[in-house]
């Protein structure tokens, strides 16, 4: 299999790469996933799914109502004296007490490295020590460099090897480029300075808590009736000849327990290892909306996946339509796509990223909860 840099982005760049595989024609419905143990890059080009680099100044494209609910987020959070004290924070070398110093503890542990960790790893020690057996087996270091199992979850996870508009009218034509955003002007850098600059943090344990303590504590005092919670849900994707199950970092959970966004984190830069993270995040979507197929959650056409990469955040908007739930179904052959647009990154050490990205998470958390409310 060639070496892959990057997903495909329009429709002209999956053909191209399903040429090359010697795919045309063929669908998910055919692939060969007897183990359940192996996702490769062939395996998510039938996916049919494109990925676009989005831009926070167009992130209402993507949802068109963000706008309304972020300011409703900014109205509550004027009145929250801890996110205040929080966001003074950054200058000082101290913790500040409030309702964020837990979040903000775990925030400073992300960014504290282990030494011993392989910096193109995606796993844990435990899991390393795996690696080092199946490499004595005759495995290519390139297995270990692809990995793309979540630590500490289930071995049936999938793994793979190393090599717009909102309107659902025209959600699958060919996106258009959007204008660069002040929060992804990030300079290139080789991968070896970078993981120099940028070491894995020691345990992606750390960065789950992180993550989900931050997003309870902006929601907590408004006492909704969702929360975020580190269960490491799992969503199976069966196809006629294949199936996966796919495990989440969290979720945003309704009170029936479903998910309304779902979490994945990684102790690495996205940067370091991209095209293994979207692939897995492209699995989480689609078996997510497998699960979903006969539940109340059927009719959305839009959903969210909150990701942190050691010590950067990023929200994905997963856009599909009726055709492509029709493809997944098997019901339909022709062309479809669902669009995942990234959005980020944001820094939890930017003091100007986390004033920004606060009232973002609190509204897409006041945004579920008024979906709910109306169903």
């Amino acid at each position: 299999m060639p070496k892959v840099t990057e997903l495909p982005s329009t429709i002209k760049e999956w053909e191209t790469a399903m040429a090359k595989m010697g795919l045309t024609g063929q669908t998910v419905h055919g692939a060969t996933l007897a183990s359940a143990s192996k996702f490769e890059y062939k395996h998510f080009l039938l996916l049919q799914v494109l990925w676009v680099e989005g831009h926070v100044e167009n992130l209402s494209k993507s949802l068109p109502d963000i706008d309304k609910w972020i300011s409703k987020a900014k109205e509550k959070l004027a009145t929250y004296k801890s996110w205040n004290t929080y966001c003074q924070g950054f200058t000082g070398l101290n913790i500040e007490e409030g309702s964020f110093a837990v979040a903000r503890h775990y925030q400073l542990e992300v960014i504290k490295t282990e030494s011993e960790i392989d910096p193109w790893s995606l796993t844990t020690p435990i899991a390393r020590r795996t690696r080092t057996r199946d490499r004595a087996k005759g495995l290519t270091s390139k297995f270990s460099d692809m990995l793309l199992e979540t630590p500490s979850k289930s071995t049936n996870i999938p793994k793979i090897l190393d090599d717009d508009d909102s309107g659902s009218d025209d959600l699958f034509e060919t996106p258009t480029p959007e204008p660069k955003s002040s929060f992804q002007e990030k300079s290139p850098i080789s991968k070896e300075l970078e993981n120099t600059i940028y070491p894995p943090t020691k345990d992606e344990q750390i960065v789950n808590a992180a993550l989900v303590i931050f997003l309870n504590t902006l929601t907590i005092p408004f006492s909704l009736i969702n929360n975020w919670t580190l269960h490491r849900k799992a969503f199976k994707a069966e196809f006629e000849e294949a199936s996966y199950e796919a495990r989440t970092d969290g979720y945003l959970s309704d009170l029936q327990g479903n998910a309304q966004v779902i979490i994945e984190v990684k102790p690495v830069l996205r940067s370091a290892k991209l095209v293994a993270i979207q692939m897995q995040e492209s699995a989480q979507m689609v078996a997510w909306i497998k699960s979903d197929d006969e539940s109340s959650n059927k009719s959305k056409k839009v959903r969210l996946h909150l990701s942190q990469d050691r010590d950067e955040i990023y929200l994905t908007v997963a856009m599909y339509d009726d055709k492509y739930i029709d493809y997944l179904k098997n019901k339909n052959q022709l062309p479809c796509f669902m669009t995942m647009r990234q959005f980020g990154p944001w820094n939890i050490l930017n003091d100007n990223n986390m004033r920004y990205l606060g009232p973002l998470l609190l509204a897409i958390s006041l945004r579920a909860q008024a979906g709910d409310e109306e169903n």
